[in-house]
């Protein structure tokens, strides 16, 4: 239960890196459409818990879109969702769908959800205000080159205020990349938290990064995460969620902190699953775990394997990863996580073919035990070559 705010409180949702549209290369059709609905949907939840929990705005820290030219029914389909929403959203252009010639978010089919004013695109520094004493100011992506001198640019003009000021921006922080952002020039935690201890800015709604993390020393700066998975749980640790903030106006002090809760709004999960298979009981042990995985339409497995196992053993690793790729999102094995070693005394063949071709499976043992660079194309082929046999067989 959401508890009662004072008069004096600010609640808002802070959301990120929606990017509507996205593709993932591991999805096939049908779960590629369901994982494309399932973002729109997440978006649609973030509607549900402003009502439920009084919000009053929700502010997007960039990428709203996957960049663009994402196709036309997923403007038209983001449009309609957010026309819905009761409370004003707040859009930052970031680096996947910057403001631009070419941007998504003033072509003509996103045009009228701006201008009815259901959303507001952060479009320059000036502030937007929401309510007296409440704003909002953000620091838009005009490209897709970062522009490092915006955001100081921004904070050394703000004026410290008695009301409630939220700053949006998008990008990896300093503390977070260690200097080292993938994408774009990292944001200085130590400029921030000095905007927000001056009474310059009461909360810094960041966006770029996946998952939901706290920055800094104390509760008023934060990446919200996507509000739908899309990496690993090897890369990508708390994401699928969004923020809940509370924010008070600003007073003698400014010592009073924000109360930041996450709520979930993901259905999807990435798992990177790995595992030493030397026996008939280890794959048990994997396969029993891996059946008990729930929502499997929604899951995406990525395997590591490592061992020596026989050529029986290999073939029954590739008939489960065939059938869990059937049964889950997508199931697949992970080429630089697995190793798995053929025994060369082997004789799981032997007694299947003769002639020419028992002596080729003598070829392909020894080149899949060699260790070469050849090794794994020898054991899938062994791995095969058992199916195919020992499925006529039976």
């Amino acid at each position: 239960m959401t508890t009662p705010r004072d008069g004096d409180a600010v609640r808002f949702l802070h959301s990120a890196d929606w990017q509507l549209g996205m593709t993932r290369r591991f999805l096939g059709d049908d779960a590629q459409a369901r994982y494309t609905a399932d973002r729109l949907a997440s978006v649609a939840e973030l509607a549900e818990l402003a009502v439920e929990h009084e919000a009053e705005f929700v502010v997007v820290a960039g990428d709203a879109f996957e960049d663009n030219a994402v196709p036309r029914s997923v403007v038209l389909r983001a449009a309609e969702v957010l026309a819905s929403f009761p409370v004003p959203v707040l859009i930052l252009p970031g680096n996947h769908d910057p403001l631009d010639v070419s941007s998504v978010l003033r072509c003509r089919d996103f045009s009228g959800v701006v201008e009815s004013g259901k959303v507001v695109v952060l479009d320059g520094a000036d502030p937007v205000e929401i309510r007296p004493g409440v704003e909002i100011v953000g620091v838009p992506w005009t490209s897709k080159r970062p522009d490092p001198s915006r955001m100081p640019a921004l904070l050394a003009a703000l004026e410290p205020t008695d009301g409630v000021r939220v700053l949006v921006a998008h990008g990896g922080t300093d503390e977070v990349y260690g200097g080292h952002s993938p994408s774009v020039e990292a944001l200085s935690v130590a400029e921030l938290e000095g905007a927000v201890d001056s009474g310059r800015v009461d909360y810094v709604a960041l966006g770029d990064r996946h998952s939901v993390t706290q920055v800094g020393s104390g509760e008023r700066i934060w990446f919200s995460g996507s509000p739908e998975t899309t990496d690993f749980d090897d890369v990508e640790k708390d994401s699928g969620s969004a923020l809940l903030v509370e924010l008070h106006a600003a007073g003698p002090g400014r010592n009073r902190a924000a109360t930041v809760t996450t709520h979930r709004t993901g259905r999807w999960s990435f798992l990177a699953v790995n595992a030493q298979i030397d026996t008939e009981s280890d794959l048990d042990a994997l396969a029993e775990r891996i059946e008990a995985i729930g929502d499997k339409p929604r899951t995406v497995l990525k395997l590591g394997l490592t061992g020596t196992v026989g050529v029986a053993l290999r073939a029954r690793i590739d008939e489960l990863v065939d059938r869990w790729d059937a049964l889950f999102a997508s199931a697949f094995i992970r080429e630089s996580r697995t190793h798995l070693v053929v025994r060369a005394e082997d004789t799981d063949l032997t007694d299947l073919v003769d002639g020419y071709a028992s002596r080729a499976v003598g070829d392909l043992v020894e080149v899949a035990t060699s260790g070469g660079p050849e090794a794994e194309d020898a054991s899938n082929a062994l791995s095969l070559l058992y199916r195919l046999v020992d499925g006529g067989a039976r």
